[in-house]
């Protein structure tokens, strides 16, 4: 899939991905806001990725990429991506972890890797986030596991449920 040009202009995006390829928009950033970015691949959601401009009146800089969805062509090492289920990160990191509840702007997202292995492997700037099959929301362990609450990925609902990575955020200035 080759690299995103982290400290590159639109010209140097238009460059790697082909301009016909890369579409401006404001990106949602989460609690309603937004910032100006392009969408990389916006028809391929195999493929897509949403940047942010650190820089937006340039549009240089990125500030941040963007993974959504179900599946992704995009991965981080060791082999996460969108997709990954709760259980397969636990077993890469070799041990459980923090994350948030559900149905709130930050659901699901993983805290700490309580020094696993994921904490050395993963930059402090990749942020995971993950959430249950629309299916799994119906049941009474979804319904325990709401809010701005901390809970460990080997809870016995959390397991149940067994979420997937649905988004991600790499932050250009930890790159």
């Amino acid at each position: 899939m080759g690299s995103v040009p982290w400290k590159g202009s639109e010209r140097e995006v238009f460059l790697a991905f082909g301009a016909a390829n890369v579409r401006d928009t404001l990106i949602a950033m989460g609690e309603g806001q937004t910032a100006p970015g392009a969408i990389v691949y916006p028809e391929d959601p195999q493929r897509r990725i949403e940047i942010v401009w650190g820089d937006p009146g340039a549009k240089r800089s990125l500030s941040r990429v963007i993974l959504r969805g179900d599946r992704s062509k995009w991965t981080l090492p060791p082999g996460v991506s969108l997709g990954t289920s709760l259980r397969e990160l636990e077993e890469r990191n070799g041990r459980p972890f923090r994350l948030t509840g559900f149905g709130w702007d930050y659901a699901g997202a993983v805290i700490s890797w309580q020094g696993g292995a994921l904490d050395s492997t993963l930059t402090p700037g990749v942020h995971i986030y993950l959430m249950p099959r629309p299916e799994r929301r119906a049941g009474p362990e979804y319904s325990r596991l709401q809010g701005d609450r901390e809970f460990l990925s080997s809870d016995p609902a959390m397991q149940e449920l067994n979420p997937r990575v649905y988004q991600m955020f790499v932050d250009g200035s930890m790159l």
